[in-house]
């Protein structure tokens, strides 16, 4: 972003609290609202989980997809969104059918499959028994939770993500700018491609921080493609290159860790497996 220099102590930072999120779903897949997280940063509090559904309208089980937590100094809200774990999640990304996003006025047209996720999500809190998606209300609810009791304008927010979380993130990031009195930063690690060039425009002129950090032997940064080339990457990325770091892997090229270890690679360990 012109002007703004990326900060890659702040993106591990964020990014711990994705991987969070992925070893919270991987440590008890069927648990969808837990009433702590694993690995969760120090100073944080949790004040919301996030789930979602896959494949809309198969009759799918609500899955544990992320949560809501505050704190830091100066206190802000951070919305984590974990990355694949399952092939459903994964075959989500192959359904490349462009559909209006209608949650913001002249926000264009977005992958089905991502937009079928998002307007499954929901939140909840500690103790209850279900999470019904509220489409439409999504950005107003997480906002809500953020506050904690503050005016909403002055709680600075964080929403980040991996793969297909950083998907989420990205429509999330548009909904609550436009929509709620929030006006969250974006750190997205492995995001693929989320809209057309009118969404990738709409999304660029909001006022907020946002940073979509990828690896350029990662080949989920390049999905989706069409042959009429309508899917446009949302803001200038910044690169990164794990040739030489980390084992090159589809696996390995696409994991958070792989991207963290690369931008602090003297406080992130690499993943064994991938060295």
């Amino acid at each position: 972003m012109p002007g703004e220099t990326m900060n890659p102590a702040t993106a591990v930072h964020w990014g711990r609290f994705v991987q969070a999120a992925f070893d919270q779903y991987v440590s008890d897949p069927g648990q969808a609202n837990p009433s702590s997280i694993k690995n969760m940063p120090a100073g944080y509090t949790l004040v919301r989980t996030i789930q979602k559904s896959d494949l809309p309208g198969s009759g799918q089980a609500r899955v544990f997809c992320g949560f809501v937590a505050t704190g830091g100094d100066p206190k802000t809200a951070v919305v984590a969104l974990r990355g694949n774990a399952t092939y459903t999640e994964w075959y989500e990304e192959l359904r490349w059918d462009l559909v209006p996003f209608t949650q913001v006025s002249g926000g264009g047209k977005v992958a089905q499959g991502f937009l079928d996720i998002y307007n499954t999500l929901g939140t909840m809190t500690p103790g209850q028994q279900e999470s019904t998606p509220q489409p439409g209300a999504l950005a107003a609810d997480l906002a809500q939770a953020a506050a904690d009791g503050l005016d909403p304008g002055a709680l600075p927010m964080v929403v980040c993500g991996h793969s297909i979380g950083s998907a989420l993130a990205t429509l999330l990031v548009a909904d609550v700018t436009v929509n709620a009195a929030l006006k969250p930063q974006a750190w997205t690690f492995a995001s693929p491609k989320v809209g057309d060039a009118a969404f990738a425009a709409r999304y660029g002129g909001l006022s907020t921080v946002s940073w979509r950090i990828y690896n350029q032997v990662d080949v989920v940064p390049y999905f989706p493609v069409d042959t009429a080339d309508n899917y446009q990457p949302v803001t200038a990325g910044y690169a990164i290159n794990s040739l030489g770091t980390a084992k090159w892997t589809l696996g390995c090229a696409h994991a958070l860790n792989t991207y963290l270890h690369v931008l602090s690679p003297a406080t992130v360990p690499l993943n064994p497996a991938c060295s």
